[in-house]
């Protein structure tokens, strides 16, 4: 059985000191900021310096070496850069992290997959686009697609990397989001000690995301980033539709109608249908048997909508409606040559379809 261990954090860093007639926040004392006065906010320095890993460095990284290559990123793509992608440990010997990165790949993500889906499947409700979307780039989908790309973790402490002599080039190839006081800490299968972060995100999204997870979702986001700084936009779209948009999407098995029939009715009204809808049967066999099949369909004066099979009339009649909403709902539009209608970012794109009319109030 798994168990949720959240312990309470420790208090916020930032909070409200009352000076005088107004009120100063307390700095972070991990930025290391110095001031002359408290309320001077001109002496405020800070004294990190923050750098990005040399590409000498890099090179000697073998993970990071193999990443490169496994991934088939260009020779233009940094491994200084793809470093800086798995870093998102705050200060990391002053090494720069993928906070911009991600921004930027996450960006990128969104625009391409929900361009795909707008053009692809036009008429798809919106709470079924939107589980498209979580299903193609959402932080568990990424979560699996790092592990897929054979990206590690590093978990071993200081410590750990000095009794063991393990090179300290090793770690610039692997995922680097854990503190070194969490990696001292005892672990134990199922027991997870909450983050700020973790417990914001559980009280958010009434789910429990762990660190790691996320650590993955970032990194695979900084690298899409990271490749659209160094080789454009035309390679990046091509990267992330050979490792985003070629997943299998079961867009069929998203949708839960609780009043098809009902629905059907409403979506032909809708498209100014004039006949009414009937479900008709279409053809029996063993209706005394221990095993009937029935075959119905859903039809709109002379055209038919939709076909279903069931073990019973009202099974082969409700699969028809259905499926005459789904044959709706995920409809694809063609060119006039009969290709793929072109996206809104390939050259020369011309609109050929629609996008979006609206989801059937019912």
């Amino acid at each position: 059985m798994l168990r949720r261990i959240v312990r309470l954090p420790r208090p916020m860093l930032r909070t409200l000191v009352p000076t005088r007639n107004y009120q100063v926040a307390r700095l972070d004392t991990s930025l290391k900021t110095n001031y002359d006065s408290l309320t001077d906010y001109g002496s405020y320095k800070n004294n990190i310096f923050t750098h990005r890993l040399p590409e000498s460095t890099a090179q000697q990284s073998p993970p990071l070496v193999a990443l490169h290559s496994r991934l088939n990123l260009p020779t233009s793509y940094s491994l200084s850069t793809l470093s800086q992608a798995l870093n998102l440990n705050k200060f990391d010997d002053g090494l720069a992290n993928n906070f911009g990165l991600n921004t930027l790949g996450k960006n990128l993500m969104s625009y391409y997959v929900a361009e795909y889906l707008l053009i692809k499947y036009p008429r798809l409700p919106m709470p079924i686009h939107n589980a498209a979307v979580d299903s193609l780039m959402g932080v568990e989908t990424l979560h699996e697609i790092g592990k897929s790309w054979g990206i590690e973790v590093d978990q071993s402490s200081k410590l750990e990397k000095y009794l063991s002599q393990e090179s300290e080039f090793l770690k610039y190839g692997k995922l680097r989001f854990v503190s070194e006081q969490r990696k001292s800490q005892v672990k134990e299968d199922g027991v997870y000690e909450l983050s700020q972060e973790e417990i914001a995100s559980l009280h958010r999204n009434k789910s429990f995301v762990a660190k790691e997870t996320e650590a993955y979702a970032s990194a695979v986001r900084s690298i899409v980033g990271g490749l659209y700084t160094h080789v454009g936009e035309d390679a990046t779209k091509a990267f992330i539709s050979d490792h985003i948009l070629s997943r299998k999407l079961p867009l069929e098995q998203m949708f839960q109608f609780s009043q098809p029939t009902r629905e059907l009715i409403r979506l032909c009204d809708k498209l100014s249908f004039t006949e009414p809808v009937e479900i008709r049967l279409i053809a029996e066999t063993g209706r005394l048997s221990a095993h009937p099949i029935y075959v119905a369909g859903a039809f709109c004066g002379v055209e038919k909508l939709g076909e279903g099979i069931g073990s019973s009339l009202a099974e082969a009649k409700t699969r028809s409606v259905v499926n005459a909403l789904l044959s709706y709902y995920l409809y694809s539009p063609i060119s006039a040559d009969g290709a793929d209608v072109k996206f809104p970012s390939d050259i020369d794109y011309k609109f050929e379809g629609i996008v979006g009319t609206g989801d059937v109030a019912i």
